[in-house]
Formats: structure tokens, sequence, C-alpha cells
């Protein structure tokens, strides 16, 4: 292979999307699929199931029936790639499977790190070139599909590197000072009350700083559902060692002096030593994230559990709203957006928003579902529509735990979902509710909205063979990947 380290990073990056091009021409493409989502959102469960009923597609193709490669029977074979072939840690699919699949069946893990699986799909094309190249070749077309899986609060950390050290502090102080998090954040609040950015700098108080303002981080995604929380790292730190360049959090500083210098960067001050790992942070840890792994993708999907949100109520329900908003400028493709500057252009062309476990209400909420999700990203939307990338909403559940039914309540009967929620001996029959369409008013939060228990995995096989019954999973995939399995 030539080595083009010495050409310029736009010139090496122009050079392989030529060859990728040239590349699917030839039936061999690769098409990179990132999947990330807020904490929780079932991105582990999505991949696992989306892995599964692509290798059981031969086998039982009614599962996939949307998927167009899967349902016009054009999918010749489907099998994984060796370990040796991922630069990244390879996602544990037989493991999840397995769990899953158990005598007493339990859902995987959540993601803390990166890693990445691939799938090697053969198919015969159905355009006129690719048929002709393959009838020329003698061989099947080739689509190698690379799934990598990254928490989604790392996705959060790209909306700093827009901010300073000072203007990061003020903006999470004020979100600090209200609601939940004034609660949360009491000890840490009163530690920093204490230590000014304009006292000496010293290792000991900054690392006392951030333990405190991490454990906040932790009890609000965990004990209260809150979403915008960053920086993403503190809370799923991955493989990233610890060690004093991540001993910062936000401080007290004062207003910026007519030069511009806020007083938390007055030389040898622990304002100046927090700036100074903030900034560290930005270039050494999300700047080079986004260098090394985001050129490679072309295709994004954002796991969002909306039903959650609304669940833990209107603080939360805003704080995911924000969060989303903050996801998706970072995705702006046009000039100016953040990762067009590091990435010297847009990259990805297709991303999904897709609101999670739609089994958990009756199919004919399933629909409200996707329009809540769309209403909550439409606004910042709008910057990725003008760019000429393609985006869309959809409800989706990666594995069917629950059965519809009715019941009737007060008089009226309703459908209902029956499941057995984990930990308990039998199903029971939940009514969730009515899920709206819109982000709810402000006095439309008095009474809670949704009656949603997380449900036990369905009896499952562990082989690729039946496949696992899913909502629109397929429909999302053809979507993301229909047009690379032409």
């Amino acid at each position: 292979m030539i080595n083009l380290s010495w050409l310029p990073p736009i010139v090496v990056q122009a050079s392989e999307r030529l060859a990728s091009n040239l590349g699917e021409l030839a039936g061999g493409a690769t098409v990179w699929l990132a999947v990330t989502g807020l904490s929780r959102s079932g991105k582990t469960v999505f991949i696992t199931s989306l892995i599964h009923n692509l290798l059981s597609a031969l086998h039982n193709p009614y599962r996939m029936p949307l998927l167009g490669v899967v349902g016009e029977r054009r999918l010749l074979s489907t099998s994984l790639e060796s370990e040796s072939a991922h630069r990244l840690p390879r996602f544990p699919y037989l493991r999840n499977i397995e769990k899953m699949a158990g005598q007493f069946p339990d859902w995987p893990a959540r993601t803390t790190d990166i890693s990445e699986i691939g799938l090697k799909l053969r198919f015969t094309p159905a355009n006129t070139i690719g048929r002709l190249v393959s009838e020329v070749t003698g061989t099947p077309a080739t689509v190698t599909l690379r799934v990598v899986d990254y928490p989604g609060e790392w996705l959060l950390d790209l909306a700093l590197l827009d901010q300073s050290f000072a203007d990061w502090s003020r903006a999470t102080l004020r979100l600090f000072r209200g609601g939940a998090r004034a609660e949360i954040g009491r000890d840490f609040l009163t530690f920093i009350a204490q230590h000014r950015s304009r006292e000496p700098a010293s290792d000991e108080i900054a690392k006392q700083a951030h333990d405190l303002y991490c454990a906040c981080l932790f009890k609000a995604r965990d004990e209260h559902a809150l979403a915008y929380l960053q920086p993403g790292r503190f809370l799923c730190r991955g493989t990233l060692p610890d060690g004093p360049y991540l001993w910062f959090a936000p401080l007290e500083v004062g207003e910026e002096n007519p030069a511009g210098i806020a007083e938390s960067t007055a030389p040898h001050s622990l304002g100046a030593l927090m700036a100074e790992r903030f900034e560290g942070y930005k270039r050494e840890v999300v700047s080079r994230f986004y260098e090394d792994h985001f050129r490679h993708y072309s295709r994004q999907i954002v796991l969002v559990d909306v039903l959650r949100a609304l669940l833990a109520g209107r603080e939360a329900f805003e704080d995911t709203r924000r969060a989303i908003a903050t996801m998706v400028e970072s995705f702006r493709y046009g000039h100016g957006g953040i990762l067009s500057k590091l990435l010297l252009g847009p990259h990805i062309d297709r991303t999904l928003f897709a609101a999670t476990k739609a089994d958990h209400v009756p199919d004919i909420q399933r629909d409200h579902l996707a329009a809540l999700l769309r209403n909550m990203a439409a606004l910042p939307a709008l910057d990725v529509m003008s760019s000429h990338a393609k985006l869309d909403v959809t409800a989706i559940a990666s594995v069917i735990c629950t059965a519809e039914d009715s019941q009737v309540i007060d008089g009226h009967r309703v459908q209902v979902v029956v499941g057995r929620p984990v930990g308990a001996k039998s199903q029971s029959k939940f009514f969730v509710g009515n899920v709206p369409i819109r982000p709810p008013r402000a006095d439309a939060w008095a009474s809670p909205f949704l009656n949603v228990p997380v449900f036990e995995p369905p009896a499952l096989d562990p082989a690729p063979i039946e496949g696992i019954a899913h909502i629109n999973l397929d429909l999302a995939l053809e979507f993301l990947l229909g047009d690379r399995l032409r």
C-alpha cells in the first residue's frame, strides 16, 4: 500500500474517498455505521439485535422484510469478520446474545467504551452497473458493514470545542443553581465557594473539586435521568487513564476585563490550572476522538429513550431536549459546523434519530413516539436538513418483550401492553398512558404521563436462525444502508 502520510490531510481524505467509490463500483465497499445514544437508550441491545437479525436473514427473511436486500431476496450470505480485522476492541455480540438467551435471561451491560464489529454481506446487485460488474467478474457484490458503538456522553463533548473554560464554567454553574441540580450539587457548590479561582494553584484542591463534580454527574444521570452532562468522559471514561490532566471542574470566574481575560486565567492561580487542563482535555481527548474515528463514519444513528425522559418528569425531559439539540448542532454539515472544522468538510451523509423501546407502548401510540422525538429535534435539525444530508426520525424496538391486549379502566376499554417486569414472577398488564406528539406544556406535568417498567427479555434462540422479533429495525437499516446494498 502506498504511504500517503506525507500529504496534507485534505488530500489523504480525498484519496480515501476516491478509493471507496471505486471499491463500491467493484462491489467491495466498506460502510461505517456509528451507533450512539444517551445513557440507557439501548445501544448495546440495538447492535446485538442488528447483528443477530442480519446473520439470521437467510434462514428467516420474513424477520427483516423492509430491508430491501433481504425483502427482495438478493442477500446471498452474511458473516462476521474475524477479530483481527478490527482496529478497536471487538463488540461483545456473542456474549450479549448468550446473556439474553440464557436460562435466566438478562439485558447486557451498558456501553462504557468504544468498540466495533464487522459484517460481510454478499448480495446480488439491484442496479444495472452493479449487476454487469458482478457478471463480468463472476463474483457477487460485497459490502463490509463496520458498526462502531460509542457512548453518547462523548458526543456532547463536541460542543466544548467552541467554549473557553470561563464560558463553560458560567454555563454549567448556571444550570447547577436551579432545579434538581441545585440539591445534587450542594456539596460541590459549597466546596468551590470556599476555593475561588484566584487562589494559588493546587493539585489537591483541583482533585477534590473534580471528584465532587463527578459525583454530581453520576447522581444526575443515574438517579434523576438528566442527560445534558459534560464532560462526557467523566461519566464514561473507557480506557482513558486517570491522571492530573483530568482533574478539573467548573469554577466561579469573574467577568472578562477589557482585554478579554477572565480572572480565572491569572498566572499560577487555581483557575489558570483548571483552564489549562480544560484546554488539554479538548485537545487530547475530544479532538483526538473525532479526528481518529469520525472521519471514517458515513452513517450515524442516535438512540433516544423518550419514554424514560417523560417518566422522569419535566426537568429530565427538558434536559434530554437540550442534549438532543446539542447533538444535532454538533452534526451540522455545512461550513462553520464543528465537525466541518475538524474533518475538513462534511462526511456523515445520513443520520437517523430513533426513539427506542417502542414495544413499551401499544401500536397506536408508536407514531406518537416518533412524532414527539421529531418535535424535540425539529429546530436544530434544520441546519442538518439544509446541508443536503439526509436526516430522519423513527420509533424502534430492537427486541420485542411485550404483547398487546386491552383492558377496561374506569368504564373505558384501553390498549395495554403485557410483559414481565424485571424481577417479577409473572406477566402483568400495563396501561402506559398517552404519549404526546409535542413537548408537553408546563401545566401538563402535574400528573405522570406513563407507567413504564423495565421488562425482561423474551425467550430467544442464541443460534442465528430465527432472529429476534423487533419493531422497525429493518426500516431503520434500509434508511441507513439501503442505498449501499443496491
